[in-house]
């Protein structure tokens, strides 16, 4: 009998097209697995172009959120709507539950669904969210070490919901009637020898977006040294912007057909739009990865806090523009009145990238302001990068690269095939006296932890004694987690650590002791490893540090 896969995504359009990897990795994983999906109402036309699906059940997630939020239906309703149409799910009895939303609403439809395996956030019915699966648990903590991440999220998802295999790269699969209404479309507006191509101005977030009018001269600057045309592609509530674009393009010179294809296509139209074109000019958007999905080159501009690395376009032959400023990508949480970034792209910089994409052209030799990569697929099967053009921090780079190597190794068991850095690491000296601080603390972490777990089996319980000892645990963590964060050789370690300790699982109160302390040797298991990798290399490389450790000033305990 096949296996029976429910993958539960239902968010954005860009992460549903950004799945497509799990999907052949689930074939390749279980030949013939049947594969249903949980989507929101408006990206099931999207959801209809991916392969390998059995079924797709679409619900009006839109609608629950905001009738919760306005609470026109009380929450027993509400519940009573989920479990009514949700009940064919948990008659099912899938084999493997993939939750690719990370919220409490989809944590729940997940646990109600169960299965014989939940991957991604459950929320059990005592309100407690966990998150099952390393690289799902992982995918929580880019966001506060994401100078150091190197795994796309479509990697993320794909090795999260099935495992390791070979690389697949996203496919859509457009209808042929469709394909024939989006040629259709452009017609009227092309010239003979004429190549199209998309360009998106907007996003959904104006921190992503690039200026409209630099994007209107970079247009008018490719129009002039080669013949294409432009669609315009967005939504109407970025129409102002795009006519900034389109004003701005033609006061520069610019003499090219304009195709406005803004709010006329549906989703499956937009993506057959863009398999006609030859290239898609964009700001990090879901029609950026439909573009991917149909095999047509990207260059992505990213900008404000989009890290292309985690969500840029996936698999070989894309471009990837990032500009060379030291709080790029910014964090999400972080408010910039001046987005500086944005004018580190240059116009005629970013025409010349796109004529070597079109045409094939030597690459721009002078680039400034920014660093541009291009996308491949790298020695594990995974998506990957190269840089191009620009200098990377010494430091990010190393550490780049280490992390990508370490998480794969942890999380897989395999050893990853993509090169250690051929130099120690800019800080050996500094990253070596953080681990030999953090070694003893360590063991003395743990010994306490396993203390307080003999504590809770004691009859009767000794309360005072399990407060006191609880006291010096957390002393001891926030101790240790001061000082990891000092270093970039161990503070993502120490990010794994707290989110371990807020996904405790255990029913009673040794159970939930045992797991902090399964929680804090993984932790010091993991920190061994990265101190035996660094002494190790540091040591071939002929610069092991020696003689006494520089003292740190240690952080007062909580």
């Amino acid at each position: 009998m096949s296996k029976r896969v429910l993958l539960i995504n239902i968010t954005r359009m860009g992460d549903l097209v950004q799945m497509g990897t799990l999907l052949q990795r689930l074939q390749h994983e279980w030949p013939g697995a049947e594969v249903d999906l949980v989507v929101d109402t408006r990206f099931a036309p999207v959801a209809k172009l991916l392969p390998h699906l059995r079924h797709i059940v679409s619900y009006d997630f839109h609608r629950l959120v905001d009738e919760s939020r306005a609470q026109t239906k009380d929450v027993v309703t509400l519940y009573q709507d989920m479990t009514g149409w949700a009940a064919p799910l948990v008659e099912a009895r899938y084999d493997r539950v993939v939750n690719l939303t990370f919220n409490r609403r989809s944590g729940l439809l997940a646990s109600y669904v169960g299965g014989k395996e939940i991957r991604g956030i459950a929320a059990p019915k005592d309100g407690d969210v966990t998150i099952h699966n390393p690289w799902m648990a992982y995918l929580t903590d880019v966001h506060h070490e994401r100078r150091f991440n190197h795994f796309n999220l479509v990697d993320i998802y794909a090795l999260g919901g099935s495992g390791i295999g070979p690389f697949a790269p996203l496919l859509l699969n457009i209808p042929p009637d469709t394909a024939q209404w989006a040629r259709d479309f452009l017609a009227p507006h092309a010239r003979p020898q004429m190549s199209w191509v998309a360009v998106q101005v907007g996003a959904s977030d104006p921190m992503k977006a690039w200026r409209p009018e630099l994007f209107g001269q970079t247009l008018a600057a490719l129009s002039r040294q080669s013949q294409v045309g432009y669609v315009f592609i967005g939504t109407e509530e970025e129409r102002k912007a795009i006519q900034l674009a389109q004003t701005t393009f033609r006061k520069a010179g610019g003499t090219a057909p304009l195709c406005d294809a803004v709010g006329k296509t549906s989703l499956p139209q937009l993506a057959a739009v863009l398999a006609e074109c030859r290239l898609l000019l964009t700001n990090d958007t879901g029609p950026m990865h439909l573009a991917v999905g149909v095999g047509t080159p990207v260059v992505d501009l990213s900008v404000g806090h989009v890290d292309f690395r985690e969500t840029g376009p996936y698999g070989p032959g894309h471009w990837m523009v990032q500009p060379d400023l030291g709080c790029a990508p910014c964090g999400f949480d972080q408010v910039c009145l001046q987005h500086a970034c944005k004018d580190r792209i240059v116009p005629d910089q970013m025409a010349a990238l796109c004529l070597h994409v079109l045409t094939g052209v030597a690459f721009p030799r002078s680039t400034t302001g920014v660093r541009i990569y291009r996308s491949r697929a790298d020695e594990d099967g995974l998506g990957s990068t190269e840089l191009h053009a620009g200098r990377e921090d010494p430091l990010v780079e190393w550490y780049g690269r280490f992390w990508r190597r370490f998480w794969f190794e942890e999380f897989t068991g395999r050893v990853s095939q993509v090169p250690c850095h051929p130099e120690p690491s800019p800080d050996s000296a500094e990253a070596l006296t953080v681990m030999e601080h953090l070694t003893p603390l360590a063991k003395q972490l743990v010994s306490k932890t396993e203390e307080l777990v003999r504590l809770t089996t004691r009859r009767p319980l000794p309360v005072n004694a399990l407060k006191q000892m609880q006291l010096v645990e957390n002393a001891n963590r926030q101790q240790i987690l001061a000082l990891s964060m000092r270093s970039p050789a161990t503070a993502s370690l120490a990010v794994a650590m707290v989110r371990d300790t807020h996904n405790d699982d255990g029913s009673e109160l040794t159970g939930l002791a045992q797991s902090r302390l399964a929680t804090y040797r993984r932790w010091q298991k993991r920190l061994q490893a990265v101190a035996t990798s660094f002494r190790s290399f540091n040591t071939t490389q002929g610069l092991v540090h020696r003689g006494k450790s520089r003292a740190l000033p240690m952080a007062r305990s909580a």
